[in-house]
């Protein structure tokens, strides 16, 4: 079975039950303090916004009043904590981007350009709770029985969630939907980040940092190096739901097999895989258990050192399993190991601390030591058909 074949079985059990089929038994996304409901869009060559927070009336301006109304509703850079923004359509955020450009300096309304320009730059972080666009949130927990382009229609999520209001304050409900129910792990983290980047932004404003302006080299490598450590971690974040693991058996991410250890000093399992598109490769560092991809259970650690196939079957080989290792003839599920969040932030220190000095190999141009990543499948397919 294919990845496709899955999300198809899903897709007809839902259009039978009448029930949207969750794809996550988890919140994909952490719930926030401070929610505004955004829509924007243009009135002539203006920017016009409707919006609401718990609590408060929907309300529309045009032009410099829609920034006024923002920040009446929290949406300012000098506020005790950030506003998460809530919204429905891919345009809202490039039109508040337009809005923010609109403000004058050392104003009031720079301050709310300032909290749009902090949401414009977390709002590419996989799992943060600055921005969220509201459809594809939903389309990572569930799947309904409409086409998927459907699914990204906001009014599709509506009826399939039983959201009656259309406006700008349904969007509240659905991330209430969003939100229930427990977290992926790591989302705590994903979210101190974000308050973290809060700050830093707020003390940037204070001295005088023009957002308008292009990034510096440093700001641009570092914002790239956050980004990927943010998808590192939500990818590993998901592998801890066991709904998405069931999927991710039909795409490589977790390989399920039969259990054969040798017995040797290097405490080395040999594990005959039940298909042969395992994204694991020798160098790997896994983590496993004993039992199938939906199973929770105590976990064992190992390095994959070397991976062959015999007889149509793809053979594994783990050495230094630590934990409760499988026995002979059990099933065991592995994937590959996620990061940890304390290196994370230790590694971002570092690359920080190398921008500033003058001799590191990072402002001297030298040349760094190559690693590879994981390449997802469609394109090492591109690659294989362009050559």
């Amino acid at each position: 079975m294919t990845a496709e074949w899955f999300d198809l079985g899903q897709r007809f059990r839902a259009a039978t039950t009448g029930v949207p089929v969750a794809r996550l038994s988890h919140a994909p996304i952490a719930a926030t303090p401070h929610p505004v409901a955004v829509r924007a869009h243009l009135s002539g060559s203006l920017v016009t916004v409707t919006a609401c927070a718990p609590g408060n009336p929907v309300a529309s301006s045009t032009g410099p009043h829609a920034l006024a109304l923002l920040a009446s509703l929290g949406v300012t850079i000098t506020a005790s904590s950030p506003a998460t923004l809530l919204t429905d359509a891919a345009t809202t955020l490039p039109l508040l981007r337009r809005l923010a450009l609109t403000a004058s300096r050392g104003t009031a309304e720079d301050d709310t350009a300032a909290h749009i320009a902090w949401w414009l730059d977390r709002a590419d972080f996989p799992g943060g709770r600055a921005v969220v666009e509201t459809p594809d949130a939903c389309r990572l927990r569930w799947v309904t029985g409409r086409a998927p382009a459907a699914e990204t229609n906001p009014a599709t999520w509506r009826h399939w969630l039983d959201v009656s209001d259309d406006g700008v304050a349904g969007l509240l409900t659905l991330h209430q939907r969003l939100t229930a129910g427990p977290d992926l792990p790591h989302l705590s983290v994903l979210s101190e980040d974000d308050t973290w980047a809060f700050g830093a932004a707020q003390n940037q404003h204070a001295d005088g940092w023009d957002w308008r302006r292009p990034d510096a080299t440093s700001r641009a490598a570092l914002g790239l190096r956050s980004r990927c450590d943010a998808a590192d971690l939500y990818a590993d974040a998901l592998l801890a739901d066991p709904l998405y693991r069931a999927r991710a058996v039909h795409t490589g991410h977790v390989v399920t097999g039969t259990a054969d250890p040798l017995g040797d000093r290097l405490k080395r399992t040999r594990l005959t895989c039940a298909r042969l598109d395992a994204r694991l490769r020798p160098g790997s560092e896994v983590t496993g258990w004993v039992g199938a991809p939906t199973d929770s259970a105590p976990h064992f650690s190992a390095t994959v050192t070397a991976a062959e196939v015999e007889h149509g079957h793809l053979t594994l080989t783990l050495s230094g399993v630590t934990g409760p290792a499988p026995a002979s003839g059990q099933q065991a599920t592995i994937h590959a190991t996620g990061p940890s969040p304390y290196r994370q932030r230790a590694g971002r220190k570092s690359y920080r601390a190398l921008y500033a000095a003058r001799r590191s190999w990072l402002t001297t141009g030298r040349t760094p030591t190559p690693t590879r990543r994981d390449v997802p499948l469609d394109v090492l397919v591109a690659g294989a058909d362009a050559d």
